[in-house]
């Protein structure tokens, strides 16, 4: 068996097993490749781009012919010879591939242009392997017709749903979505940046799709920021309780990697890289209650920390953690109105020699035994 965890863009594009799990997508192929995606995560990012050049090399095999290859890797031989301060050979290495004769030319000549763009121009070779989108991609698979809507404005447009969900859509974005929604979920599909106020429906889930993950939630706001050349997906939970989930090259669910929960507060950072979800804070976490109304309950006076601890919970929805019984004779005096959560907990530690972190999308508290 081939050691593919040494492979580049280019072994895979030259591959006689990874070409024909691409082309042919058999059962057996797809439960190889799939497994070892997931088992090799940070090898996603080199076989999206080798999958996307191989598809486009099919779609154009029938609009090339032979002689037309020849002569562009010719070209491209003598424009390399034309660089300063590299050496190159004169012809690129062919590799046959015994199973595909037209890929061997293609494949050379997406390798050549692509070679050339990263020494010459870096946004070339992002408009060679990434001008199919996920958004493209999913929204051409849809047999029912979508509505689209775009913003190439320079505000937010707002954007009633169907079931009477807004979304209110950041400039260079754009989001489609059936009208009607099916039977069973409400499927939006998403290119940018968006904030979603949901209606809630618990019998027919609310799923945006966007990039390699997809959110569910049932009613609830949020915002998700997927745009196509970002290295990164975001999603940040204002209100209720959403479910993020990372999908594979061929939208499935990978099962091998849950979803993962968000709550007000909370965000999952998705590494488009390295196919790693993150779960953290927001940068400046909200109170879920009026201002007004929880200020006046964060006085207090000589109070149990741990009862401080409970009602900051109340107040953020942001799980604390700590040592109940480590803690159960720190005592604290203080006023925690309108400061924001972090500076509440700078003062909190100071005053009972503790320390805090953030871990996993709460807050944890690491102290000493109060006398």
């Amino acid at each position: 068996m081939q050691n593919y965890k040494s492979y580049n863009t280019k072994d895979f594009i030259l591959d006689d097993a990874f070409c024909r799990w691409v082309l042919q997508k058999s059962e057996t192929d797809n439960q190889f490749w799939n497994q070892w995606l997931l088992e090799n995560s940070e090898k996603s990012h080199q076989v999206m781009i080798a999958k996307e050049i191989i598809l486009k090399i099919q779609n154009a095999q029938n609009e090339i012919t032979e002689s037309e290859l020849n002569d562009e890797i010719q070209r491209f031989s003598e424009k390399r010879k034309q660089l300063d301060n590299k050496e190159f050979t004169s012809k690129p290495n062919i590799k046959v591939l015994s199973w595909l004769p037209w890929l061997k030319y293609a494949a050379v000549l997406a390798i050549a242009i692509i070679g050339f763009a990263l020494i010459t121009n870096q946004d070339t070779v992002k408009k060679l392997t990434f001008s199919e989108t996920a958004y493209d991609k999913r929204t051409k698979a849809i047999e029912k017709a979508l509505v689209e809507v775009s913003n190439d404005g320079n505000h937010e447009k707002m954007v009633k749903l169907p079931d009477g969900s807004q979304v209110l859509l950041s400039k260079n974005s754009k989001i489609s979505y059936p009208n009607p929604f099916g039977v069973t979920q409400r499927s939006v599909y998403l290119s940018g940046e968006a904030f979603f106020e949901v209606v809630k429906n618990p019998s027919k889930p609310f799923v945006v799709y966007a990039n390699e993950l997809a959110t569910r939630v049932l009613g609830t706001s949020f915002t998700i920021s997927s745009y196509d050349k970002a290295d990164e997906v975001k999603v940040i939970v204002k209100t209720g309780k959403v479910a993020v989930f990372p999908l594979g090259l061929e939208d499935e669910v990978l099962d091998k990697k849950p979803e993962m929960m968000l709550t007000p507060n909370q965000k999952v950072v998705f590494n488009r890289i390295d196919n790693q979800m993150k779960r953290s804070l927001v940068e400046i976490p909200e109170p879920l209650k009026n201002s007004a109304d929880f200020s006046k309950s964060l006085v207090f006076e000589n109070s149990p920390v741990t009862k401080v601890f409970e009602k900051l919970f109340e107040v953020y929805n942001i799980p604390i953690v700590y040592d109940n019984a480590l803690m159960e004779n720190c005592r604290i005096t203080a006023e925690l109105g309108n400061q924001p959560l972090f500076e509440k907990l700078d003062l909190i530690c100071r005053a009972i020699d503790a320390k805090y972190e953030v871990i996993d999308g709460q807050i944890v508290i690491h102290a000493k035994k109060c006398n």
